[in-house]
């Protein structure tokens, strides 16, 4: 199983360059946004050998935080000749955020074990 980015939500169609924030550790990540302006988050998983079944385990799955809460997520698992090879689970904000700092934690699990965790700070200001 590996973790992997996500690069387009695939409920909303908004790509990487419409508003994408990432919070990958040692990715890059926004210091500042936009007030008021649609963002999403996103990450996921891709099986090492097509088929993994892990990836139709509710186990196996990223999750966000923001300022202490847990996100709503949407699950998409993508498949190739009926199994699952990829699974991404999205945050979207389509009102955005007020102004002010935001606390953002994500956390990748593999089959219910913690994998992977980040955390950022970005700063939400007027437009």
């Amino acid at each position: 199983m590996a973790a992997l980015v996500v690069t387009v939500s695939p409920a909303n169609g908004l790509d990487e360059k419409k508003g994408r924030i990432g919070i990958f550790p040692g990715g890059a990540t926004t210091t500042m946004y936009p007030a008021g302006t649609p963002f999403w988050v996103g990450y996921g998983f891709a099986a090492d050998v097509v088929g993994g079944a892990d990836l139709e385990d509710a186990t196996t799955r990223f999750e966000l935080d923001v300022d202490g809460e847990p996100v709503s997520m949407l699950t998409d698992v993508h498949t190739s000749s009926g199994l699952p090879v990829q699974k991404t689970n999205i945050a979207e904000f389509p009102d955005g955020l007020p102004v002010g700092w935001h606390d953002f934690t994500g956390r990748w699990y593999d089959g219910g074990r913690l994998i992977l965790s980040s955390r950022a700070a970005i700063q939400f200001v007027e437009a």
